[in-house]
This record gives structure tokens, C-alpha cells and sequence, in this order.
């Protein structure tokens, strides 16, 4: 499952929206959710362990990840906060 998600820069999910869940309406612009300054939109598959969770689950359980080279969702209890990790 694919999920659209606005984060903050250390990871934080600030808002997400699956394709389709607005009755007509996809995505978080469209919804009107824009993001600030140092926010960034991706969509992100959602891991398997969490596809049959409420979203509100996916907001307190993920963190969205860029290290690496790669953007991915991450659980909680698996993410380094980006000032922690090393150079």
C-alpha cells in the first residue's frame, strides 16, 4: 500500500492520505494540506507489517527515513533522529 506523506525535517509525519480515502478527493494537496518551510511530500510504500493498520496507527508508528539514499517508512522504535546519526 502507498501512502502520501508530509514530513518535517527530522522525520516526523505530519500528515498523510492514502490514495482515494477523501471521496473523490486523492492526495494531501487536493485535501489542502500544504506543507511549510523545510516540509517535504513523498509517497512512500507503507511496510508490510503495518498495511492493515488505521492510519492514525501509521502516524504514531512510522517515521519517514532518508538516509541512505533511499526515502522509506520506518517504525518508531527502528529510526535514528537524523542529529544523531554519524557523518
Amino acid at each position: 500500500m502507498k501512502v502520501q506523506v508530509v514530513s518535517d525535517e527530522r522525520g516526523r509525519i505530519v500528515s498523510l492520505s492514502v490514495t482515494g480515502d477523501l471521496r473523490g478527493v486523492s492526495g494531501i494537496a487536493k485535501a489542502g494540506v500544504m506543507p511549510r518551510a523545510g516540509q517535504k511530500v513523498h509517497v512512500l510504500d507503507v511496510p508490510p507489517e503495518f498495511e492493515k493498520r488505521p492510519l492514525l496507527e501509521l502516524h504514531r508508528g512510522l517515521r519517514v527515513d532518508t538516509s541512505g539514499g533511499q526515502t522509506r517508512l520506518v517504525p518508531v522504535e527502528h529510526f535514528i533522529e537524523p542529529f544523531l546519526k554519524p557523518d
